[in-house]
């Protein structure tokens, strides 16, 4: 049996992942209140259930709650982890329940909604931040724009035009 090779996919730019572990004072978003510290970028809804790279979609989480959590939601892991937390815990269940294990499902849903709130206020200042050193490459880009024939001129706006496609509103 063949094993699918991962995909390989950009990696998020440095600004997102300090911007989305400096959210929830750099508390993992899952069992922070536990005193864990936030060490990768979890996506809420994975990308295999079709989320995205997306800010929106990304809080801070520890690495045993990341990889614990696997391609779930959260609801759909705090489902798992109650299953196999049915019984009282035992001296061997690690790691402990995450500290969300009380909340309701509608808790769950204002914890992870609050998270996102907060690495978009994170965000924000390096959003500014790259939206101008964009612009700036927008200009060398016309600089650039005015010395090519007018066949590649045409090629690269092409190119351009699909790119402002694909994030217009």
């Amino acid at each position: 049996m063949l094993l699918p090779l991962p995909t390989s996919r950009a990696p998020l730019p440095s600004w997102v992942r300090n911007a989305v572990l400096s959210a929830a004072g750099g508390w993992c978003t899952y069992c922070g209140s536990m005193g864990v510290r936030a060490e990768v970028v979890d996506h809420v809804v994975p990308l295999e259930r079709g989320g995205a790279d997306d800010i929106t979609n990304l809080i801070p989480a520890c690495r045993s709650c990341n990889a614990s959590k696997k391609d779930r939601t959260p609801a759909q892991w705090k489902k798992s982890l109650e299953r196999r937390h049915y019984n009282p815990r035992k001296w061997w269940d690690e790691p402990p329940c995450p500290d969300f294990m009380g909340y309701t499902d509608a808790g769950l849903v204002e914890l992870v909604a609050e998270a996102q709130s907060e690495v978009m206020a994170a965000a924000s200042p390096y959003q500014e931040r790259a939206a101008a050193k964009m612009i700036a490459l927008v200009v060398r880009l016309d600089a650039n724009l005015r010395n090519l024939t007018p066949s590649q001129r045409k090629e690269v706006l092409a190119a351009l035009q699909g790119l402002i496609d694909q994030y217009r509103d």
